[in-house]
């Protein structure tokens, strides 16, 4: 389905405006200080731009979704080509720090937090951020279980599984795509789920308590790139999940793919 990369990694947007006039310079100068900070000869200028925009974002002159300014503005009052600028800001886009929405300008990438210590389902990561979760739905049936799943979920041949697949949304924005597998006998037809899966189980009485989760990269195939409006080849995060009962009895077969510039997982050790 995918061709394995490896990174790890993060982020989404919700622009504010550009402010203009006095208060967009006064705004420029809170985040590059001094036209002549530029001084350290011996690093290029781009890493040294990209070192004072990763610090305005961590200090606070720069808030997540907020507006940089224009590139012809940041290149006027630093004294550096536009090139220069475009390399620093494309550079930071690549590694999920910005995001550049066509027409809009350049922005501080959002990010949504999914903590890997705790396990919350989708609809949970996404209202915690205050966004409305919501589904596409591309398929969801009910089968008999093949190898792969009857060694995942434990199960024994012939027992039948309801399967689900969908595009998860924000504030109907596609951030991700999920596939489900789900013993029967904890969920009877996937019309059950109408939000969350694990507010169906929970009303079943078989929501998992506890998981083993997997992280890696992966490059998306076009068929799947489509569903979250992406071009192929690009890098998303793949989630796989085993949902487990108290009793260590597999409830849940997940894998989620998550937008790379939208996410950002952490665990605490």
């Amino acid at each position: 389905m995918s061709r394995n990369t490896m990174t790890d990694v993060t982020v989404q947007i919700v622009p504010k405006a550009p402010s203009s006039g006095n208060t967009q310079q006064g705004q420029t100068e809170r985040i590059f200080g001094e036209p002549n900070s530029l001084k350290d000869n011996a690093t290029p200028l781009y890493l040294q731009l990209q070192s004072l925009i990763q610090q305005a974002i961590d200090n606070g002159p720069l808030e997540r979704g907020s507006a940089l300014p224009a590139e012809r503005e940041i290149a006027q009052y630093m004294k550096v080509s536009r090139v220069t600028v475009k390399r620093a800001i494309s550079e930071l886009v690549t590694e999920g720090l910005l995001v550049q929405r066509q027409g809009a300008g350049t922005f501080v990438a959002e990010r949504m937090v999914h903590k890997l210590d705790r396990l919350n389902s989708f609809s949970e990561v996404i209202e915690s951020v205050d966004k409305h979760p919501d589904s596409l739905w591309i398929e969801r049936g009910i089968g008999l279980a093949n190898k792969d799943e009857q060694a995942r979920l434990q199960l024994p041949s012939g027992a039948e599984v309801v399967r689900m697949f969908r595009v998860r949304m924000a504030d109907d924005t596609p951030v991700a795509l999920e596939y489900a597998v789900v013993p029967r006998k904890y969920l009877d037809t996937p019309f059950d789920v109408t939000g969350s899966l694990y507010e169906a189980l929970g009303r079943a009485g078989s929501r998992p308590v506890k998981a083993i989760q997997k992280l890696r990269a992966v490059a998306l195939e076009e068929s799947h790139a489509d569903y979250l409006n992406i071009e192929a080849g690009i890098p998303v995060i793949v989630m796989e999940r085993r949902g487990l009962l108290d009793d260590n009895t597999p409830v849940e077969y997940s894998r989620s793919h998550f937008l790379g510039d939208t996410f950002e997982f952490v665990a605490e050790v």
